[in-house]
Formats: C-alpha cells, sequence, structure tokens
C-alpha cells in the first residue's frame, strides 16, 4: 500500500496538521483551564525563591510542565488524567516537605547536606572533588559576591541547591590569598611550578589548595597538590 504523498510547504499541514480549523477553539480552551488549574497549584506548593531551588524541586517542576504542557494542544491527551497526574504529584510534595520537616537524616538523604568547602582560605579538594560544581564554578559563584581571594573567606559552604554561602573574615583580619580566578585565567598571573626557582620574593598561593605561603628570591616553589602556584591577591 502507498504511503500518502506529503506535499512540501503546505499551508494547512504546517500551521494544524490534520486537525480541523476549530481545534484551534479548544486549544484556547484547554490553555486557559490548564493555567487557572497551574496557578491553584502553585499556590499549594507555597512559596519558595528560586535560587533556593533543591534538585528534589527542579523535579516537581519537570514533572509538572509535562502534565499541564501536553493536554494544552495534543486533542489525544484527557485534560482530567492530566489533572490526576498533577494533583498526585502536589500530594507527593507535600508529603516530601512535611518527612524533610520533621526528619532531618531524611533531608540530608533525598537532597543532601551543605558541605564546608573553605576553611580559613584553604580549598577542601577532596570535598569539592565529592560534588558536581567544579573549582572553576565555585569561584565564579564567589567573584559574584565580590570575593577577589580566598584569603577574605573564614568558612563557605555548598548548599543543597548548588549556591555558595560564606563568611568573611573582618577587613582588619584578611590574609593574602588566592585569587578566585578560573583555570583560563590564571596566565595572567604568571603561574609557576613546583621546584622552579622564585624571581620575585612575595606571598604565592597554591591553586589547588589555596594555601599561601611567603617565598624569598632564589627559593625553590614547593611541591603542592596541582603543583601549581600564582602570586597572591593581597588583602
Amino acid at each position: 500500500m502507498a504511503e500518502p504523498s506529503i506535499e512540501a510547504f503546505e499551508i494547512k499541514r504546517i500551521l494544524i496538521a490534520d486537525a480541523p480549523w476549530l481545534f484551534i477553539l479548544e486549544v484556547i480552551v484547554r490553555t486557559v483551564f490548564m493555567f487557572v488549574f497551574a496557578l491553584i497549584i502553585m499556590r499549594l506548593l507555597g512559596r519558595r525563591a528560586v535560587d533556593q531551588l533543591t534538585p528534589f524541586d527542579l523535579l516537581i517542576i519537570i514533572a509538572l510542565g509535562s502534565s499541564m504542557g501536553d493536554p494544552m494542544f495534543y486533542p489525544d491527551v484527557a485534560i482530567l488524567w492530566s489533572a490526576c497526574a498533577i494533583a498526585t504529584v502536589t500530594v507527593l510534595y507535600r508529603v516530601q516537605t512535611a518527612l524533610v520537616n520533621k526528619f532531618p537524616k531524611y533531608e540530608d538523604f533525598t537532597q543532601g547536606s551543605p558541605a564546608k568547602i573553605i576553611s580559613n582560605g584553604i580549598l577542601n579538594s577532596k570535598v569539592i572533588g565529592k560534588h558536581t560544581p567544579t573549582q572553576d564554578e565555585i569561584f565564579l559563584l564567589l567573584r559574584n559576591q565580590s570575593i577577589r581571594s580566598l584569603g577574605e573567606i573564614e568558612t563557605a559552604y555548598l548548599e543543597r541547591n548548588g549556591s555558595v554561602s560564606v563568611f568573611k573574615l573582618p577587613a582588619d583580619k584578611r590574609n593574602p590569598g588566592l585569587p578566585t580566578l578560573s583555570q583560563d585565567m590564571i596566565w595572567e598571573l604568571n603561574p609557576h611550578k613546583a621546584y622552579e626557582k622564585v624571581e620575585d620574593p612575595g606571598f604565592y598561593s597554591c591553586y589547588k589548595t589555596g594555601e599561601t605561603i611567603w617565598l624569598e628570591k632564589g627559593s625553590e616553589f614547593p611541591g603542592c597538590e596541582g603543583n601549581i602556584w600564582i602570586s597572591s591577591e593581597q588583602a
């Protein structure tokens, strides 16, 4: 049996496929219904800032987006079934929230726990290696908070939602530290390899850990994790 031929650039096929023109009105009605229903669901889910979204919240958004979007324009997707799916997701979200509020260990299990990634200007590379953000991404988040070097930081935590919370040292207690430059930017500071001779005395920081030391002219850059040293940002 010969397959039906397709006429290129056929306006009706491009615009409405095989549906009748009146289906446009049904799409409008479906969209209005789902939009109003979505507003009600969002009110039931409660308030949360976008930058506070956890991985579970993002999962809920994806599930709701699929359930709400499909019945708006797919004629074979019944609105009632989508409404049932959305209601189920909403109940699951409320149950999850109740469990998180009641059992802290459950929250840690499902959403992870905050991790200390910087302490007194030193990066905990082992902790960072266990999580998704790279050192470059963490430095980007620090630069967005106008932090020029790790010497300004007392402690910093990688939060459940991927943001970085920082406790700064008082201005009079800040130290020279590793600049918060990404790896493709450190060439500006003339990086040095371990065991090279020091040409200019000063403070230098290990790029992998943030360890900062004073080195005299003629001495050698010591070995460190990563074996790359760059000039420290002065306090």
